[in-house]
């Protein structure tokens, strides 16, 4: 996402805006991404953390995919596509203030929430390095089909691994095994 986000303008002109169209294409994505947090944070006690976190990388992640297979596409579709991205994503992003801080136990809590949170650094840091080689050597299809993999990737990893923990104390929550 922090990838995504910082390189927004080169992302927008891989994907051929120009002018006004990129420049209020990248504050429209932005906004829907703060609208995307805001439903969130309306909906996560509602839905439950899994679905919302589900639902967020598979909406997410399937806009992106569609994003790779119509690069070439008018302006308004590749900002309904790249909006669409930003107003789904927004449910992992709020879910990174809660979830982590119920998974783990008391004990080890700190020290989960920090792991996780720096690796999370990490990989920002690695697709903030690896967008722009990215657009430059394999083109903006490939690179949104490589970022749909990896929100694949953490759509997989959840349905297998995270439990829901919306109706549970701290306790119960995080001495949950994961389940499906």
């Amino acid at each position: 996402v922090f990838a995504v986000y910082a390189f927004a303008p080169k992302v927008l002109e891989a994907l051929h805006l120009q002018g006004g169209w990129a420049a209020y294409g990248s504050i429209a994505i932005t906004l829907l991404f703060v609208v995307g947090c805001v439903m969130a944070t309306s909906l996560i006690n509602a839905v439950g953390r899994r679905p919302l976190l589900l639902h967020s990388f598979l909406w997410s992640g399937a806009a992106l995919l569609l994003l790779g297979t119509f690069a070439d596409a008018a302006p308004w579709l590749v900002l309904l596509l790249f909006g669409s991205y930003a107003l789904f994503i927004g449910g992992a992003q709020v879910l990174q203030l809660v979830y982590p801080n119920e998974l783990f136990p008391t004990e080890i809590r700190a020290v989960g929430v920090g792991i996780g949170t720096s690796m999370s650094r990490i990989g920002a840091a690695v697709g903030t390095y690896l967008v722009p080689v990215s657009l430059q050597h394999l083109g903006i299809a490939q690179t949104m089909y490589i970022a749909a993999a990896v929100t694949a990737v953490g759509f997989i990893a959840g349905w297998f691994l995270a439990p829901e923990t919306a109706s549970l104390d701290l306790a119960q929550a995080s001495s949950l095994s994961p389940s499906r």
